[in-house]
């Protein structure tokens, strides 16, 4: 206790040395605790259930599945199922204790005459059982509510739609409620925070699976073998492993895929026969849920973990550096406590007293940086919205963390300069200045070496930020094949709120119609699949003299458009026509494809006039009248896909579009009419997710803009500390040899000779730091190779870009000491002490 009171005495004697201190490790740990709660809250974070350890989820083995498929944010074609293989498996278990499938979907929900746009989760009797959620209100689905044509129609309100759309009443219970039109009986509540198996998906209300083909009536996904939207889980039975598990479900799934083949032969072709026989089932770890968001933000947390890490590490070198710069400078009070009887261990606790009192300081500030960053962080990642599945809190395993790192830092920054204090105070008091040189160079070599370090570490910050903003200027530029400007987008669902599908086919007619007499409006068009938002909707085919090779997939994305879509979104059509009015149900089918369809399905031959069909039919009564450029399909990172188009007027099951207007007028402005539009034609429709297309395709690449801006922020603050503390080093040697430079000053050396003599060991400094921390840089660049676009590892301007970046900071932290150096009287200096 009395080491902590003249601990916190000695300090109060340098306010400004212990502001600083406090503020540097304030910036390192609050960095570190803010990317820690992302990690924590992302990654690491398991589904609110029992026993989430036991949970695994089903994904496929093989490289394609013949048929529709359907994904969602939570897993790729691999990790979806058929609605018949699912009701196979829940009757043959085998090495676990039951299987359940649930997928999202849009809903309009209208309770007592309100009607908004949400979303249900629809899921099989067995989910919530297997997952041993506890109701919050009433009860949750189950067995008995999933039956073919018999089931129960009830559903759970989540806790989250209950509580900020119904003001959580107690009396919801067996009130009805619409969910697309259809009624249903309200019997329970979910837990706060259970929000399903997906990070990221917040669905405002479950149903039960069996309900899925009333609610979509577009789409029914339960009457075909090959056609894959589910997502399944397991929980491992008593004593099973995951390996165990896998190889005894492998039995009923080999039962499935004849049962398949035996009653859909026309689903394939004869040479995928023998690889559909040979796919297996895989199980993987489930206890996080499955989502595609948990596995693409994996690396970008661990880099800027990583990042963070670095900057924290440059903040204790620095405040160690001041740390031995004020022990240097107390030593004779420290010999005098020696020489009144302190022991070496007494000297070292008084010297770690006040560095763990500086860490504590620094992790309180820290605490506030984290909660800044934080908010920071949740806001960029959910476009200035609160993100549904992220909070701005930080909770207590947080909180623990930014303990545990103020401690480790204490330690760190402490324990050298309080040995340094001890050898030294011992060493003076037994050889008066002799030993005080030798402790004196010691020290000064190891505050040299922790600033080469620390450029070091800030060349492996700066180099893999200029590769991250090299790679954003790419995704900015990238042409994706259409026009963007001016163009705002937004889905509407009358299919969700009861419409049949020729009603819903009139309605979008009219809503193109009212929308193009809009003033200002350009022209107006609709897709099924909204454009570059993340949607992937593909079929396998059929096509007329396609001769395939058995190792190839004869699947492709698609969408259904509106007339003379590809003109108004400025998509350049190559060959052939245009949509039209006329390409109704009443006339032959038709379709447009993009180049990269051509190329796969006709090489170089004109596909003009030719036919095709879907996987499942092997009617070939598609006719391609039109080829298009390749444009970009779902995001801005991936490839142009090969894509066919039809004509939303031809599709029979057309119940839902994204609609897109092109404007001169302001788009707050036509935003507006657009609204009341829309409303004039169904007040109880929503309108989901207005927004222009330039905003639509920066929230495709937000994760990498926040990358590179929190990479960037690191960087900066990382090259700072770094200069300060080269800063530190060189204003102290430059005290240090006062009296050697006044003495070369006094025998003739001129100023420039002297500031030479100083400006060397900066770049004496610098050189090594960039020697070592280059190399570093480049190897972790190809960590974070998967995060670029268009840019290799290794990139001889960025790497020059962040080597002359460094070096202008060096001379700028190095010209003030040697400034200082060239003014010093020789006769002050010789008898400096």
């Amino acid at each position: 206790m009395n080491d902590l009171k003249f601990a916190f005495r000695t300090l109060g004697r340098s306010p400004l040395l212990t502001l600083i201190v406090i503020l540097s490790l304030g910036l390192g740990i609050g960095a570190n605790t803010a990317i820690f709660s992302l990690l924590h809250q992302v990654i690491l974070r398991t589904v609110p259930v029992q026993n989430p350890g036991q949970l695994v989820n089903l994904t496929y083995s093989g490289d394609f599945k013949s048929g529709r498929n359907s994904t969602s944010g939570a897993g790729d074609m691999d990790h979806v199922f058929s609605y018949k293989f699912l009701r196979y498996l829940e009757k043959h278990p085998e090495g676990v204790t039951g299987v359940a499938g649930y997928r999202e979907f849009g809903a309009n929900l209208a309770y007592k005459n309100q009607t908004i746009d949400g979303s249900a989760l629809t899921v099989s009797g067995q989910f919530f059982p297997l997952l041993g959620v506890q109701p919050m209100l009433g009860r949750l689905i189950g067995p008995e509510d999933d039956v073919d044509h018999a089931g129960n129609a009830v559903v759970v309100l989540s806790h989250a739609y209950w509580e900020n759309k119904l003001g959580a009443r107690s009396d919801v219970l067996n009130q009805t409620i619409r969910v697309n039109g259809r009624v249903f009986t309200i019997v329970g509540v979910t837990p706060r925070g259970f929000t399903g198996m997906v990070f990221g998906e917040r669905p405002s209300v479950f149903v039960p699976l069996s309900f899925k083909p009333l609610l979509t009536p577009s789409w029914d996904g339960t009457d075909k073998w090959a056609d894959y939207w589910l997502y399944v889980f397991a929980r491992l039975g008593a004593g099973e492993t995951m390996a165990t598990a896998q190889a005894k479900l492998n039995g009923p799934y080999h039962a499935i895929v004849e049962e398949q083949l035996a009653t859909a032969p026309d689903s394939f072709q004869p040479d995928e026969i023998p690889r559909f026989r040979t796919s297996t089932l895989k199980l993987e770890e489930g206890s996080h849920g499955s989502s595609d968001q948990r596995k693409q933000s994996r690396t970008p947390i661990l880099i800027l973990m990583a990042s963070t890490a670095l900057v924290l590490f440059i903040a204790v070198a620095n405040v160690a550096n001041l740390l031995l710069a004020r022990a240097a400078q107390r030593r004779k009070e420290l010999a005098i406590r020696t020489a009144l009887g302190a022991g070496r261990g007494q000297i070292m606790r008084q010297v770690l007293s006040e560095s763990m009192i500086l860490a504590f300081g620094g992790g309180v500030a820290g605490t506030v940086v984290a909660m800044w960053t934080l908010n920071f962080l949740v806001l960029g990642l959910s476009g200035g919205e609160l993100h549904e599945d992220l909070t701005v809190q930080l909770e207590w395993p947080v909180l623990l963390f930014a303990l545990g790192l103020s401690v480790l830092t204490g330690l760190l920054c402490g324990l050298y300069p309080a040995w340094e204090a001890a050898r030294s105070s011992v060493a003076t008091t037994l050889k008066d200045e002799a030993g005080n040189v030798s402790a004196n160079t010691s020290a000064a070599f190891t505050r040299r070496f922790l600033v080469c370090l620390q450029v070091a570490f800030s060349a492996l910050l700066l180099i893999p930020t200029g590769l991250f903003l090299k790679s954003l200027v790419n995704l900015v530029q990238v042409d994706l094949g259409i026009r963007s400007e001016n163009v705002i987008t937004f889905g509407t669902s009358p299919e969700l709120n009861g419409y049949k599908p020729a009603q819903s086919r009139a309605f979008f007619e009219r809503a193109e119609a009212q929308l193009a007499a809009i003033p200002g409006v350009q022209n107006v068009t609709a897709a099924l699949v909204p454009l570059i938002a993340g949607n992937n909707w593909g079929n396998s085919l059929w096509v007329e003299g396609y001769t395939r090779d058995p190792k190839a997939v004869n699947h492709s994305m698609f969408n259904m458009v509106g007339d003379g879509y590809f003109g108004k979104i400025g998509m350049p059509l190559i060959s052939g026509r245009e949509f039209t009015d006329r390409d109704t149900q009443a006339g032959p089918k038709v379709a447009i494809v993009n180049e990269s369809w051509v190329k796969l399905f006709f090489g170089n031959k004109n596909p003009i006039g030719r036919h095709f069909g879907l996987s499942g039919s092997k009617t070939l009564d598609i006719e391609i009248v039109g080829v298009v450029k390749d444009a970009h399909y779902s995001s801005v990172k991936q490839a142009p896909p090969r894509v066919y188009f039809i004509p939303y007027r031809q599709s029979e099951d057309a119940g839902s579009l994204s609609f897109y207007v092109r404007s001169s007028l302001p788009p707050e402005q036509v935003m507006t009419q657009i609204r009341a539009v829309m409303r004039s034609l169904d007040p109880n429709l929503p309108i989901e997710g207005m927004k222009t297309l330039d905003e639509q395709i920066k929230l495709n690449i937000r994760s990498d803009r926040l990358v590179l801006q929190l990479a960037a922020a690191f960087a900066v603050l990382a090259t700072f500390l770094a200069m300060l503390g080269l800063y530190g080093v060189m204003a102290y040697n430059v005290a240090r040899r006062t009296r050697e430079i006044g003495i070369r000053m006094a025998l003739g050396a001129e100023a420039a000779r002297i500031r030479s003599m100083v400006m060397r060991e900066v770049a004496l400094i610098l050189a090594v730091g960039l020697v070592f921390g280059i190399p570093l840089a480049l190897s972790a660049s190809k960590f974070a190779e998967s995060q670029l676009f268009g840019v290799k590892p290794f990139d001889p301007l960025v790497v020059a870009g962040a080597t002359v970046a460094l070096a202008v900071a060096a001379v700028l932290a190095g010209y003030i000491p040697a400034r200082k150096a060239t003014r010093i009287d020789p006769m002050v200096a010789l008898r400096y002490e």
